[in-house]
């Protein structure tokens, strides 16, 4: 989820004896500092300048000549908006304990949020290409009530508790609702804590 900037986009003309003449002025591991600042689009100028004890001429140069081709201006401010509105998605339980399972499991996937008025959906993303929809499994006391809604979703990832959860495919849950019983019959307990279907579906869209 992170967002893809030219950030790392160093200046082919920085040389060794440049970064010298600033570590000795400012301190031993300024130079890495002043890079990791400049990669986080919401740290402005002044905020590194009063760090560094310069005015922000002085960051804007050094910007200009480490990462002449990275966002700045109002770019870079729209670039901090995207990052917060990304952030805030995390402030989302059901979200949150999705996106920090898939990426235990798949730390090499590609998860794409979904655009909406204002920031990003919270219900709904893209792993791999594949739609992926979250929901919120009720609890009955000895069952689990599932609800498709008749999404559209090529996976449906139900959260059944802190611990617990199903990664169905779509095509498996029938639309409506159904329940899921916690025993080895149900036929929805392959799909238990488990990311396995996403893992075969992308080893046989490879191997097509």
């Amino acid at each position: 989820m992170r967002t893809t900037t030219p950030f790392e986009q160093l200046s082919p003309d920085i040389d060794q004896r440049w970064i010298a003449l600033f570590e000795d002025r400012y301190g031993e591991g300024t130079y890495a500092r002043l890079l990791d600042q400049f990669r986080k689009p919401c740290v402005t100028f002044a905020a590194i300048a009063t760090q560094f004890g310069v005015t922000r001429e002085n960051v804007r140069q050094w910007h200009r000549r480490l990462l002449p081709d990275a966002p700045r201006g109002h770019e870079r401010q729209r670039l901090c908006r995207l990052y917060q509105q990304k952030r805030q998605v995390l402030t989302d339980d059901l979200f949150a304990g999705f996106y920090r399972r898939i990426r235990a499991a798949f730390p090499g996937q590609r998860v794409r949020l979904i655009p909406s008025r204002g920031g990003f959906l919270k219900r709904y993303l893209h792993v791999d290409g594949h739609l992926v929809a979250l929901k919120r499994a009720r609890s009955t006391g000895d069952a689990y009530v599932l609800g498709s809604g008749g999404t559209r979703a090529d996976f449906i990832y139900f959260e059944l508790t802190a611990t617990d959860y199903l990664f169905v495919p779509r095509a498996v849950v029938p639309t409506g609702t159904t329940t899921f019983h916690d025993t080895l019959r149900s036929k929805y307990q392959p799909f238990k804590n488990s990311f396995a279907p996403l893992l075969t579906h992308v080893r046989e869209e490879r191997v097509s």
